[in-house]
């Protein structure tokens, strides 16, 4: 996620001057044909690429919305998993106990520390594919970081810390460990009930919250595994590069009667159109950003700049639970990296 307040130019630059190039050549290219070769005939009415332009811009702002939809689920999808660690937690150390008899406190820690396996264990799912390209600088586009490789890593490595080295074997067999996680949680509470430390509502309590997690894992793996639509993906870059291709077509059009009407010489009729190029590239470079900007944010686990930061909120989790069992190796906060927060 892009923190900064701005984004960078560099950046935008970065990530758009393999499209302003051929934009620039393709101007040029019907301003020279229309002025210097006389294909006067390459020229069309603005009025219908206007109506082009205002059909793509309705398309690519129905796009981003439902980009930013999926996107702001994720987030909501990863806050809830924070508040229901929080209460897990909570949870834990006041319901978890028994009138007549100690309860042992490296079961309560065995509960919070399976607990960040299962956060860590998802956002390495989360994470563990992307149809993103790698690039070892930020770019806005397309790309992810090559960081994302050992963040993946780390994230598993860290899942394996919090379990003992038997559990870790032995859910490492199945497709799904986060899944397999919680149902080692569940059984976990099953034998404390069996032991006298919850009774049936206080087991109850703690098994909603597992079904919350189970909840919001599910959403998560429901955007991960589902593709953005790719006929709404599609056809909105299509629609987007149609219209880029029309404008300068119309553009001289309406340059060229601006030259009849002031009846300008040939020479500086020549030069005039040719300050046609610089209007379309902006225009085409608009549009060309928002379709690249719906595109970036309708898969929010893929490791690029405008990702739900996952890898941050699931070390935050970790401090904060390791605080309350008094944990000693506290992990560090993650830091921006390029002004982005992974």
């Amino acid at each position: 996620m892009y923190v900064r307040r701005g984004i960078s130019l560099w950046h935008l630059f970065h990530d758009s001057w393999r499209f302003l190039v051929p934009i620039i050549l393709w101007s040029v290219l019907i301003v020279y044909l229309h002025e210097i070769r006389g294909y006067t005939f390459i020229a069309i009415p603005m009025a219908p690429v206007t109506i082009v332009g205002i059909a793509v811009t309705l398309y690519l702002g129905f796009k981003s919305t439902s980009a930013y939809n999926r996107w702001w689920e994720a987030r909501k999808l990863w806050g809830q998993i924070i508040n229901d660690s929080r209460s897990w937690a909570f949870h834990v150390f006041n319901l978890v106990y028994a009138a007549d008899k100690e309860l042992d406190p490296a079961v309560r820690r065995e509960l919070i520390d399976r607990h960040l396996a299962w956060v860590n264990a998802l956002a390495h799912c989360l994470r563990s594919s992307s149809r993103l390209k790698e690039s070892r600088v930020t770019r806005i586009f397309n790309h992810r970081r090559v960081l994302m490789e050992a963040d993946r890593r780390q994230h598993l490595d860290r899942c394996r810390h919090y379990l003992p080295e038997e559990e870790a074997q032995a859910i490492a067999d199945f497709s799904n460990t986060t899944t397999q996680i919680l149902r080692r949680q569940s059984d976990r509470l099953r034998d404390l009930a069996r032991n006298g430390f919850l009774d049936s509502y206080r087991h109850v309590k703690l098994m909603s919250l597992i079904d919350s997690l189970l909840i919001s894992q599910g959403g998560c793996e429901r955007i991960k595994n589902t593709p953005f639509p790719r006929q709404i993906a599609n056809f909105g870059q299509a629609f987007t590069w149609a219209f880029i291709l029309l404008l300068p077509l119309g553009l001289v059009e309406v340059f060229e009667a601006k030259i009849q009407i002031h009846s300008m010489a040939t020479l500086l009729s020549h030069e005039y159109m040719f300050t046609m190029v610089p209007f379309s590239v902006l225009i085409s470079w608009i549009f060309f950003i928002m379709e690249k900007v719906s595109d970036t944010v309708e898969d929010p686990f893929e490791g690029g700049i405008t990702d739900v930061p996952i890898s941050a909120l699931c070390r935050n989790i970790e401090i904060e639970l390791s605080q309350m069992v008094g944990a000693d190796d506290l992990p560090e906060r993650l830091e921006p990296v390029d002004g982005v927060l992974y």
